[in-house]
């Protein structure tokens, strides 16, 4: 039987085509189970097993916690197939009871992440579940997952971009049947005063662990940990039976706050309008949250966010400067006169002066219009046009955001 199922789902190829470290499959998986989730006017969430060319039997689109009960699930921002459709974060916020809060530690503070991902998420802070997504698929949702921890932290997530063809990356869209579909997620993460301490950006680490349609095995490439697609085709098309998958084991310890991801490649960003969803209530409800003007949450993924199918994305957020001070609290940057004429000073706290990876400065309509990877002590503004600017500047960490006015 196991003879028979490598002949009908995985036809002989020549091996030496591919040169990369996956296990490589060719074709459709077999469905094992038929659908996780029903939702009125949501795509079926299934789930399949396949064998590749060494012999090893990969789960698609993925492994999942989706039907452990002791993994707790996230609370909604916004979920149409419950009716959960809240106008705003506060009201989401409402109809919580703090039930849902899971204690890391006992003696710390309350953070609370707001999360849009397409399509599946599961959290993880020091190895602890602490909330997964509740709709594996569609239609979109938003969520909030709230716990108690002492910084530093390590934030893990497993995320997933759920597949109608599995084994092949594939969806029903645009009128094809194999329509390679993307991934994307955006995070922000606040304390108890309501001030952002994390949120999604380059500075987190992005792996990934599955990647499909492969029409050619030519065409992906590996340096190091870098696994790169971005040469190979994401065509539509109505025949994508023979395309391949890349499978990559998980380190078993990946969850955990003592794994290295030192040489994990960094998240690549991307654009609203490239993941799509200026149309989504789910994102559109709290864009001042995803957003916010100060300190923006970008979209992150691997290196390919129509071909990676299966991503872990890994961040430590910062231990505190002492009791009631954090690296990116505001006070540690000064930045006068303000409002400014022909230029302005800047000053730094030698503490984090060093660490500074850059300062940008961006328009009211979000145009970066001036970017230094350099500390500067005077920066000339003599060029710009009167009105509101943002100064932000970049850690590896954390970002702080200032306003300036130019008279």
């Amino acid at each position: 039987m196991r003879k028979f199922l490598y002949l009908l789902y995985c036809p002989l190829f020549s091996i030496g085509q591919y040169t990369g470290t996956a296990s490589v499959t060719q074709g459709l998986a077999t469905t094992t189970t038929s659908n996780l989730y029903n939702c009125t006017g949501g795509r079926i969430a299934a789930v399949g097993t396949i064998l590749a060319s060494d012999n090893s039997v990969w789960t698609l689109p993925a492994v999942t916690n989706y039907t452990n009960a002791t993994f707790p699930f996230a609370s909604n921002l916004y979920n149409e197939c419950t009716g959960a459709t809240y106008a705003n974060s506060t009201l989401a916020l409402a109809a919580l009871n703090g039930s849902d809060i899971v204690t890391i530690d006992a003696s710390g503070e309350l953070i609370t992440a707001y999360i849009f991902a397409d399509n599946y998420f599961e959290m993880y802070i020091n190895g602890i579940a602490v909330g997964k997504d509740n709709v594996p698929f569609t239609q979109f949702n938003s969520n909030i997952v709230r716990f108690k921890v002492n910084r530093p932290f390590i934030i893990s997530m497993l995320l997933v971009d759920w597949e109608e063809r599995l084994g092949v990356g594939c969806e029903t869209n645009g009128g094809f049947t194999y329509h390679c579909g993307d991934g994307g997620m955006v995070a922000v993460f606040k304390d108890a005063t309501n001030t952002i301490i994390a949120k999604t950006d380059a500075s987190w680490k992005a792996q990934t662990f599955y990647t499909a349609p492969i029409m050619n095995l030519t065409c992906p490439t590996e340096s190091g940990t870098i696994r790169n697609s971005s040469a190979c085709s994401s065509a539509d098309s109505n025949s994508g039976t023979a395309y391949y998958g890349l499978h990559w084991p998980r380190p078993s310890n990946w969850t955990l706050a003592t794994f290295d991801d030192t040489l994990w490649p960094a998240a690549t960003t991307y654009t609203n309008a490239t993941i799509g969803v200026d149309n989504k209530p789910a994102y559109t409800n709290f864009a001042n949250i995803f957003d916010d003007v100060l300190n923006d949450a970008q979209f992150i993924w691997s290196k390919n966010v129509v071909l990676d199918n299966e991503v872990i994305v890994r961040k430590t957020v910062a231990a505190n400067l002492s009791n009631n001070d954090t690296f990116g609290n505001n006070n540690h940057i000064n930045i006068y006169p303000n409002p400014a004429k022909s230029q302005f000073e800047i000053e730094i706290n030698p503490y984090i002066k060093d660490k500074l990876q850059s300062i940008q400065i961006f328009n009211v309509f979000g145009e970066l219009i001036f970017s230094s990877n350099t500390y500067l002590n005077i920066i000339a503004t003599s060029n710009f046009s009167s009105g509101l600017y943002i100064v932000k500047f970049h850690y590896s960490e954390f970002e702080i955001s200032k306003k300036l006015i130019i008279e």
